[in-house]
């Protein structure tokens, strides 16, 4: 199908990109898949999205390329049914996946500041799914990190390494929460596993 039908599918939430040649993005073939998370193979991708504000969300599509996570297209229905393509650096309001990510990236992937919440859910809810729960379990620390919530930063940073952290990174954020907290032995403990990873001093 192509990418302009897109809206006709109401239950696939990822959907591979077969052929990419026209200029027009709306005229690119599309591939429904059964993948409940975003994969991490190699290959441009549209997911289900949400555009969040404060106190709504609405249905929309985000392309994703793998594996560096990077989006830059919005795909919306207008008022009038049709389907547009809107760049994602243009957007007023967050643009967020509706479903978590077995890739690694960037966390601001899955933040939407107007309603933090919403994302948190979403990654809360892929997280029991994820084959990499590290990836997952890392996007939920960094937000709540942001947010202030620590102790459930914490968390969320630990079963990140239970699972094999990403990078030595997530000891050197385990190292900060901790300081926040007041527990210097936990601090000092996870500063050491940051260097014992590779991490430099910083």
């Amino acid at each position: 199908m192509k990418l302009s039908d897109i809206y006709k599918d109401r239950i696939t939430k990822v959907f591979i990109v077969t052929n990419q040649d026209d200029e027009n993005e709306l005229n690119w073939t599309i591939e429904a898949t059964d993948f409940e998370l975003i994969p991490e193979e190699e290959n441009y991708y549209f997911v289900k999205a949400f555009e969040v504000s404060e106190n709504n969300k609405t249905d929309c599509y985000i392309g994703i390329m793998t594996p560096e996570r990077i989006a830059e297209i919005v795909i919306k229905q207008n008022s009038d049914g049709q389907t547009d393509v809107e760049s994602i650096y243009d957007q007023e309001k967050s643009i967020i996946p509706a479903i978590a990510s077995d890739c690694y990236g960037d966390y601001e992937l899955f933040y939407a500041k107007e309603n933090p919440q919403i994302g948190i859910e979403i990654l809360r809810n892929g997280l029991s799914q994820a084959t990499n729960k590290n990836v997952v379990a890392e996007d939920l620390g960094y937000i709540f990190r942001d947010e202030g919530r620590i102790e459930e930063a914490i968390d969320a940073f630990k079963i990140s390494e239970e699972n094999g952290p990403s990078s030595e990174y997530t000891f050197w954020e385990l190292a900060g929460l901790y300081e926040q907290l007041g527990q210097t032995d936990k601090q000092r403990e996870y500063k050491q596993k940051y260097k014992e990873s590779g991490g430099i001093d910083q």
